[in-house]
């Protein structure tokens, strides 16, 4: 026999807990609606201009948008090393995989 319930509930997020009787284990699932994202994404990436655009090709910009969950995965995926080590992002955010969490046309 196995329990669910909801554990956590926003408009673009749910996170569920699975009790499984049988075997005495919890499975936590959360689900994220990336639509929002993704689309704010688009937008930024249309607007963005060419890649050499003055103020653009600085040392700092907005390179980015990661959904929560995506990035809670990464994180447990790395162990936690994706958040310090700025080579091992780069390459996850220039991964065609994820192209549309890109807002600018530049390779970190």
């Amino acid at each position: 026999m196995s329990k669910k319930g909801v554990i956590q509930q926003t408009p673009e997020r749910r996170t569920d807990m699975h009790f499984d009787e049988v075997d005495n284990t919890i499975l936590f699932n959360t689900v994220q609606d990336v639509t929002a994202v993704l689309e704010e994404n688009k937008r930024r990436m249309n607007v963005y201009g060419d890649k050499l655009t003055m103020g653009k090709r600085g040392e700092w910009h907005h390179a980015a948008s990661i959904p929560v969950t995506i990035w809670e995965r990464w994180m447990k995926e790395t162990n936690g090393a994706i958040e310090k080590d700025m080579k091992l992002l780069a390459r996850y955010v220039n991964d065609p995989d994820f192209k549309y969490f890109k807002v600018a046309p530049t390779t970190l």
